[in-house]
């Protein structure tokens, strides 16, 4: 029998107990986590606070009923993982774990579950007590978190490719794999709106589990009932941004919508691609996850695909001004080499792949009503059509009648059905330019043909009228030497005429120099004039807008500048041809220590260790020469900057012919002989404008004065290694007098 203090203690404690349960169970009953109590011997539930109702969705009389009932809710992924965590809890262990649940409303909820046994005196489990917490919130918060860094590195990566990538098909595969491997996007791929009858989307890119989509559905961007189209269509259409994530209301009424649900596509984020006001085309990007796009994640992909835009139309001008000039220089180099016939066939390929016409032709008037055209020349998908006549009135040539030059850059084959079948092609836009005789008079045309609409014409009419400088100058050579081929006057007379002619063709070759100056400078200058008054403007901005004004704007007046030089350059390239060779006695050491002593005078700082050999004597025309060795020792020492100790040597010696070979040798930064073929090429350069400034012209002007003297001039080097040139000088035509040379820019 126990005392009354033993009896009273026992009441205490048992009070104590109670007074804590009541508190727990205030508790318990009035928190947003879940408490629980199982019984360690059968499972059954001795307690479950009310809010598991609001968490699993179930009832807690249904879980009193059937304690395993609960694993009904939990996501057939995670089942296992909490069935493990049960077992360990009855072998006597804690656990702490993290499951999702799928809620009767389909929604998908994260609980952390932290079980503990309770074990009795006897050593054995009483029950396993725990709390269930819904940490849905910060899982998606870390998701999204997640996502934005995920949509950040990709952004990086991506505008890293945009700066070193010069290939626009390359570049977009290069996008759209960045955004399956380092954004997670289950597909991506890019589509440019084409203008055809269908409207359709043509796909530039994809990648990712693509498993056939694209060719399955129909792409297109035309104004269709509502549901056929898809997001793609509605983007380029409407210019936003469509953020789509119900595939699944979709799917039994549109194709589209049940093919994505078969890849396992369940949202879908598509953005469009525009520059300078124009929809070209989309990206699209593929989740897994049916759910909406985060608005810091649209921001952060609408910069991306706004700068991808911005890139694929730089790769495009960066083509487009390489194009024009290889054509200009082809032009330009052909002036004194090419005539008649030649010169016209010559002139319409180069101006189709200038411009990226599939159709050039050059054509000429005949007299008579109604007004009738011959062909000159004429190349249609690269090859040349045979002579032919056409009416004028039939063809976008009648309005170069009362026009110097004429765009129409779409519906050509509406206005004019009768254009395929007489230059035997449907074309969409029409660019020409009217040529003259020396009267001012219709004399012909010149125009190219696309297949394509034209969006962007300023700087093709432009270039058009420089081809149509040179072909109205050869025209009218073309009708001087008709003529004086058809004059039966006295001998005098008839010699009088021809070299008056000649004199006039000669100065019109030298005009069409200057017309391709004026012509190209004029745009340059509105260009550089407009983009100095966008910098006055831009400054009032808002930050960043401000700064990235600026940046663009700065690259635009280099361009310019960059422009300008090439010009002046191919001028003189095209000049030298032209200047005939003087006789002088050249002291060529004389001259290696002049320029070299100049250099030494530009730059006193640098440490110059060079070497020239006495004495080298030859016969050329010592301005030309001048030149040669203002090139190439220029370029040795300019190449030569990265070194602490420049070394120029400048020397003869003799090859196995028994001919004196001269060299000039540098330490400097060297070339790759495997692109040796391009040293010597107008424009072609070895190393970027950051590394080096220069306009690419010098060595093809070291190789026409070379060839000119009867010589012949090749390099050897290695990259890190220094360059050593190698040139002979033939003997020269002691018939050839002298005429004043000109001065061409640096190389």
């Amino acid at each position: 029998m126990k005392s009354p203090a033993e009896e009273q203690e026992r009441r205490d404690a048992h009070v104590t107990r109670l007074s804590k349960e009541l508190r727990f169970l205030e508790l318990a009953d009035n928190t947003e986590d879940v408490y629980y109590s199982l019984d360690g011997a059968t499972g059954a539930m001795l307690y479950i606070s009310p809010a598991y109702e609001r968490l699993w969705g179930f009832s807690c009389e249904s879980l009193y009923a059937n304690p395993e009932s609960y694993i009904d809710a939990v996501h057939p992924a995670d089942r296992d993982a909490v069935v493990g965590a049960f077992a360990t809890n009855h072998n006597g262990t804690a656990t702490e774990i993290e499951y999702r649940l799928v809620l009767p409303s389909g929604e998908i909820r994260w609980v952390r579950d932290h079980a503990h046994p309770v074990i009795g005196q006897d050593r054995k489990i009483e029950r396993v007590v725990g709390t269930a917490h819904d940490i849905t919130f910060q899982k998606r918060a870390a998701e999204e978190l997640a996502n934005t860094a995920r949509a950040l590195e990709m952004l990086s990566l991506c505008n890293r490719a945009l700066t070193r990538m010069d290939n626009e098909r390359q570049l977009l595969a290069e996008i759209c794999r960045l955004a399956v491997e380092v954004g997670g996007y289950r597909m991506a791929w890019v589509g440019y709106a084409r203008e055809d009858e269908e409207r359709s989307i043509e796909p530039m890119a994809h990648a990712g589990h693509e498993a056939g989509y694209l060719s399955t559905i129909k792409l297109s961007w035309a104004d269709e009932p509502a549901g056929t189209g898809g997001p793609v269509g509605d983007v380029i259409r409407q210019r936003k941004v469509s953020d789509f994530y119900e595939f699944e209301s979709l799917a039994d009424r549109v194709h589209w919508a049940k093919e994505a649900l078969e890849r396992g596509y369940r949202s879908l984020l598509t953005i469009p691609l525009s520059y300078a006001d124009q929809t070209f085309g989309m990206l699209a990007l593929y989740s897994a996850d049916a759910l909406p796009a985060r608005a810091e994640e649209v921001l952060l992909l609408h910069e991306l695909a706004n700068n991808l835009a911005f890139g694929i139309d730089s790769i495009r001008s960066r083509q487009w001004r390489n194009q024009l000039e290889a054509a200009i220089s082809k032009v330009a180099a052909g002036v004194s080499v090419q005539g008649g016939s030649n010169f016209f066939e010559h002139l319409v390929r180069n101006m189709a792949d200038a411009l990226g016409a599939q159709a050039a032709f050059v054509t000429r008037v005949l007299p008579g009503e109604p007004l009738i055209a011959r062909r000159v020349a004429g190349v249609v998908d690269g090859v040349l059509v045979d002579s032919f006549d056409y009416p004028v009135s039939q063809s976008p040539c009648r309005e170069l009648i009362d026009a110097v030059s004429v765009t129409l850059p779409k519906n050509v084959l509406n206005r004019y059905p009768d254009v395929a079948t007489i230059f035997g092609l449907s074309p969409e836009a029409y660019v020409g330019h009217r040529l003259e005789n020396s009267s001012g008079e219709l004399a012909g045309m010149l125009f190219v043909m696309f297949r394509e609409p034209l969006k962007q014409t300023v700087l093709m009419v432009s270039t058009l009228q420089i081809f149509a400088a040179r072909t109205s100058a050869e025209l009218k050579r073309l009708q001087a030497d008709l003529e004086i081929r058809n004059l039966n006057a006295s001998l005098e007379e008839r010699v009088q005429q021809r070299t008056a002619q000649l004199k006039l063709a000669n100065e019109e070759m030298e005009s069409f120099c200057y017309s391709v100056s004026h012509d190209l400078r004029s745009p340059l200058s509105a260009v550089d004039g407009f983009a100095s008054l966008l910098e006055q403007s831009v400054d009032a901005l808002p930050e960043p807008l401000a700064q990235k004004g600026q940046h663009y704007l700065k690259r635009v007046r280099a361009g310019v500048v960059q422009m300008g030089e090439l010009i002046d350059a191919l001028l003189s390239l095209a000049r030298l041809a032209r200047a005939p060779l003087r006789h002088d006695r050249v002291d060529l050491s004389e001259l290696a220590h002049n320029v070299l002593m100049n250099c030494r005078e530009r730059d006193p700082a640098r440490v110059l260790e060079a070497q020239v050999e006495p004495g080298l004597v030859a016969t050329g025309d010592n301005r030309l020469l001048r030149q040669v060795f203002e090139n190439l020792l220029g370029n040795a020492w300019k190449f030569s900057a990265g070194v602490p100790v420049t070394r120029i040597e400048f020397g003869s010696e003799t090859d196995a012919n028994g001919d004196r070979v001269y060299f000039v040798r540098d330490n400097g930064a060297g070339f790759n002989m495997a692109y040796s073929q391009k040293l010597f090429g107008p424009f072609q350069r070895l190393h970027s404008p950051s590394e080096f400034e220069g306009t690419g012209i010098g060595l093809a002007f070291v190789q026409r004065i070379i060839s000119r003297h009867g010589g012949r001039i090749w390099g050897e080097s290695a990259p890190g290694q220094g360059a050593t040139f190698r040139f002979t000088l033939g003997d020269l035509d002691p018939n050839e007098t002298g005429a004043e040379t000109l001065t061409p820019d640096r190389a």
